[in-house]
Parts: C-alpha cells; structure tokens; sequence
C-alpha cells in the first residue's frame, strides 16, 4: 500500500511538473539514479514536416525543417525517481543566417522499477528564438525592372509529453549499459514569425521607379505529425559513471544525437 501511495504521489507531482517545466526535444535516459546531478552535452541533427504559410502571398505549403543543434543539458535529481533539467544552446537552422540560441526546460518522473526495468513519463520545452531568413530577388528586360530584399525572423515555442520504458545491465564491475525506447507527442508554437520585404520596381511609363516596405506578422508554422518514436542506447564507464549516448527519433524524418555525460 505504500508503495501504490509513493506511485500515486509521484503521479501527481510529475503531472504537476510537467505541465511548468518540461523536457527539450532530445529526451536523453530518464533510468532512476542515484547520483544528484548529470552533466551533458550532445550534438544533434534534427529533421521533422512542417506545415507553414507563405506571409505575403497567402496560402501555406508542406516543408522541411532542418537544424544543427549543439545543446548542454544539466540535470538535477532531487530524489532517484524523478528530476529536473535546465538546457542552454545553439541551433544552426538550415538556409539561416546566423546561429539561433535554444533554451529547453524539463521534468521526468519514474513510475515503475523492477528488475532492471523502469517505465517512466517526461514533458519538455524547447524555446528557439532568433532565427533569420534573407534573400535577394531581382529582374530586368533591359527597361523595366525590380529589386528586392526578403527576410523572416522566426521564433518558436515546442512542447510535449512522452512515456519511456527501458533497461539497465550491469555486464560487469566496470561498465552499465541502458537501453530505452518510447513515444513522444509534439506540439509547436510559432511564437514571433515576421516577414519582410523592401525594394524598387520600374515600370514603363513611370514617373520614377517606386520604393516599397511591406511586413507581415502573421505567418504561422506548425508541426504536421504530432506523434513521433524514439529509441537510444548509454554505456557508461564505472566507477566513473560517464560515457557516450546515441539517440534517433523517428516518424518519416530521422533526428540523431551523440552526446557525453557524467553523472555526479
């Protein structure tokens, strides 16, 4: 009875958790651990669909979106079954201009343990803000003409809840090795999408060419399969207790993570 009690409790706190702080979009081994705090930082190519409107032009079109992210994650763990994590990066979009910063926020919580096993839930926010588009468009016939210049600053808000089951083995005194899978459910929030456009054009039998400046705030973007699968893999060095994890998450597009951590 009170093990159900401590099962329920931690329910209840992990729903609470979830819902103010959640877990950036690399999920990462959410095992029980007996050391306080985790130290990591993965490298990850990330891939998914994206329905996103065209701005000026109206309508929206099928895309994909693509980042370089480099992310270090630290992770507290008050007690074994449940933690908090704090993540600060970049991430490199592709066909941006410069490298965005990326702030993710998480909570996971373990609800079974048994022999080896656990199954545990995770919520996760990720905030990416400062990403900038820029293009160059120009024609002439040799008396009418146009020039212009188009940018898209972009900034979005993930979140999301999942469930993670997996597996710690002991293959000897020196190395633990944990294998996990599960599913994830995405969600985006275009937080601050802007477009804008400036420029000359001159047509024949104009006075003089035109200027024109136009912007468009409500150009919106959002995530086309919301249920996704991951799967990943941790070896760890004893009595060191840090090592290497690899992770893949799946659901047409493939997004892959390396990372090194240490557990203290």
């Amino acid at each position: 009875m009170m093990k159900f009690n401590r099962i329920l409790c931690s329910v209840v706190v992990g729903l609470l958790l979830i819902t103010s702080t959640v877990h950036a979009m690399d999920i990462g081994t959410l095992a029980p651990s007996e050391k306080k705090f985790r130290a990591e930082v993965y490298y990850e190519q990330f891939e998914r669909d994206i329905d996103q409107e065209y701005g000026f032009f109206g309508g929206s079109y099928d895309g994909l979106q693509e980042e370089d992210r480099v992310v270090a994650r630290v992770t507290f763990n008050p007690q074994r079954w449940w933690g908090l994590s704090l993540e600060l990066g970049a991430a490199d979009a592709e066909s941006s201009e410069d490298i965005a910063p990326m702030f993710g926020a998480g909570a996971h919580i373990v609800l079974l343990e048994r022999n080896g096993f656990y199954a545990s839930a995770f919520g996760r926010l990720t905030w990416v803000t400062g990403i900038e588009y820029q293009d160059h468009y120009g024609a002439t016939d040799g008396v009418n003409y146009f020039d212009e210049r188009w940018k898209r600053d972009e900034e979005y808000v993930e979140y999301g809840l999942g469930a993670q089951l997996g597996y710690v083995w002991q293959p000897c005194s020196s190395a633990r090795v944990t294998g996990y899978g599960g599913v994830l459910a995405s969600f985006l929030d275009d937080t601050k999408s802007e477009e804008h456009a400036s420029g000359t054009y001159y047509e024949e039998g104009m006075a003089s060419p035109e200027n024109y400046a136009v912007k468009d705030s409500s150009v919106d973007m959002d995530e086309r399969h919301v249920a996704q699968f991951f799967a990943g893999v941790e070896v760890a060095l004893l009595p060191l207790d840090g090592g290497v994890r690899v992770e893949g998450r799946f659901y047409d597009r493939t997004s892959l993570t390396a990372s090194l951590f240490w557990n203290f």
